[in-house]
């Protein structure tokens, strides 16, 4: 980890409109720890174009610089984030069917990420784009995880269960 005082990074991945940054917006709040936003939202809110594939790239970097910058500033032993490399990866292969953004990009294994489980209402957002996709592309993700060999367990049902399952794992992680 960048920060000699984090000593576990919980990221949230799957679909869209799974639950991530409600869980992580819980979990921030139940531990008193750091968020690491979402860059991708942030820089496509201020895009005056339809993003590309190039854009990607940006927002890989961007994601990685904030999470760099908060573990850096963390006075917790935990940092929770809103997304990380593995989205980037996701949609690299989903929409463009390519991964030259993220090819080289790893985990650390202070690492558990919590695979979201669309099995939750979709939600409309401007920034959403598959709402008929979403069990395909969480299968990608969880398929991601084992293939990278990364510490991953699967969050679903409502935000209370979701919350105290997650909860009880990052204690018994931690």
């Amino acid at each position: 980890m960048i920060s000699p005082n984090v000593r576990l990074r919980v990221v949230l991945n799957g679909p869209e409109s799974s639950g991530k940054s409600t869980l992580a917006q819980a979990l921030v709040q139940h531990f008193g720890c750091n968020l690491v936003p979402e860059f991708a939202r942030s820089y496509l809110g201020a895009l005056q174009r339809e993003y590309n594939y190039e854009d990607l790239a940006i927002i890989a970097r961007g994601q990685a610089a904030w999470e760099q910058w908060h573990a850096l500033h963390s006075e917790h032993s935990m940092l929770v984030c809103d997304t990380d490399w593995t989205v980037i990866r996701i949609w690299e292969s989903f929409k463009y069917g390519s991964v030259k953004h993220t090819l080289h990009c790893t985990s650390s294994p202070d690492t558990l990420y919590l695979l979201c489980k669309p099995d939750i209402e979709w939600e409309p957002d401007p920034l959403r784009e598959n709402p008929d996709d979403r069990n395909e592309i969480f299968d990608l993700y969880e398929q991601l995880l084992r293939e990278t060999g990364l510490n991953y367990s699967i969050s679903e049902g409502n935000v209370t269960n979701r919350l105290q399952n997650a909860v009880s794992l990052i204690e018994k992680y931690s």
